[in-house]
């Protein structure tokens, strides 16, 4: 069977053309970490890091389309007043200038970005180089705070990415339904572009609301939850990259033909792998045992088996006709990653800013921060 996915696979690679490959990086739940951070001998993130893997890309050309799902500024929704908080926006200011330096093409802000308050926020976006897109967050006015979406063109295509974010309690901002308002602006995109990503601040309800519709989405990059996805799921291909900016999800488009679907390949190689192995073990040691003979008495588990048939016949039948497909990796920011010194110096200086201003602000835990270079290569 994973001899069958490989030939697939290579299949693939052989109706791919370098012009029609589409590169997207994407964030989920940076929740303001500028350093790496995580378990003390693996340290992994950081804005210098990733600075280094866009660059690579760039010098690869690949020029990849570089996002971020929202909760990208700060750790919680409620910022107590004082110098948390002071630290807390000089180091969101740190998180702009960053991303200006090493480029982004589009954020959708999340609930936990406006936790400094709106007015704060707009100064970002006054300053920010990159686009802040939301298509259902508003002013108490009803007006939305930022555009809905934004088209961007690589090669000969166009993609449009679409903001969205689930309801949050603000006495600054009105969050319209996320479901209705983003079938409007599906409406309005979809024959504009030839890719809709959508940006997704996203609850599991509302993920669910949103798969029931027959929304013209090609992928969904969704912040919230902080699990690592290891594929987009068997609806529309919904990817989580973790929290705190510890891993960049790279993903790569094979456009070929607008009319045809695109196949998630993490999907269904996954889901082969992972029915092969249950039937497998349902066969007791016997790998030439028939399973409905073995289980003729047993009606809740003939339908298990059935039902894992039918998923492994969908995810083969995906393989063997794909033609327009989607893959993805994770790059994970350790420490063979090298620091780009231009964005190193921006968060140093930065760090060294707020201690000059604030003195030395402890974490969570009470710790006090290390040298500032802590966890940094150079």
């Amino acid at each position: 069977m994973r001899i069958f996915i490989l030939m697939s696979f290579l299949c693939s690679l052989l109706i791919s053309d370098v012009n029609n490959l589409i590169t997207i990086i994407g964030t989920t739940n940076v929740h303001g970490e500028i350093d790496p951070c995580g378990w003390k001998k693996k340290p992994l993130g950081g804005l210098a890091r990733k600075a280094t893997v866009l660059q690579n890309l760039i010098d690869n050309n690949e020029h990849p389309i570089v996002l971020d799902a929202g909760d990208l500024y700060f750790k919680k929704e409620n910022l107590d007043p004082g110098i948390t908080l002071d630290a807390a926006k000089m180091n969101a200011d740190i998180i702009t200038k960053s991303f200006n330096a090493m480029g982004c093409d589009g954020f959708s802000p999340g609930s936990k970005d406006f936790a400094a308050g709106l007015d704060f926020l707009m100064e970002q976006y006054e300053n920010a180089d990159f686009k802040f897109i939301s298509s259902n967050i508003a002013g108490l006015d009803n007006k939305l705070l930022f555009d809905p979406y934004i088209i961007i063109k690589r090669k000969n295509f166009k993609i449009g990415v679409v903001g969205l974010s689930s309801s949050f309690d603000s006495k600054e901002v009105v969050v319209l339904d996320p479901i209705s308002t983003l079938g409007s602006v599906i409406v309005e995109i979809e024959n504009k572009v030839d890719l809709v990503i959508l940006l997704f601040n996203a609850t599991q309800q509302d993920l669910t609301k949103l798969y029931k519709k027959n929304y013209n989405i090609d992928m969904i990059l969704s912040s919230k939850g902080r699990t690592r996805s290891s594929d987009g799921g068997s609806k529309i291909p919904t990817y989580i990259a973790g929290d705190r900016g510890k891993i960049l999800y790279k993903f790569k488009f094979n456009l070929v033909d607008n009319e045809l679907p695109i196949v998630d390949l993490a999907w269904c190689e996954n889901t082969v792998n992972r029915v092969t192995d249950r039937l497998d073990k349902m066969k007791q040691g016997d790998v030439n045992a028939n399973l409905y003979t073995l289980y003729k008495d047993d009606k809740k588990t003939l339908n298990r088996i059935i039902s894992y048939e039918t998923q492994l016949d969908k995810a083969n039948q995906l393989l063997v006709n794909a033609i327009n497909t989607l893959e993805f990796k994770k790059i994970e920011l350790g420490k063979s990653v090298f620091d780009r010194l231009d964005i190193l110096k921006i968060v140093d200086e930065g760090k060294l800013k707020i201690e000059n201003s604030l003195g030395p602000i402890p974490d969570d835990k009470g710790r006090l921060p290390d040298h500032p270079h802590h966890g940094h290569n150079h």
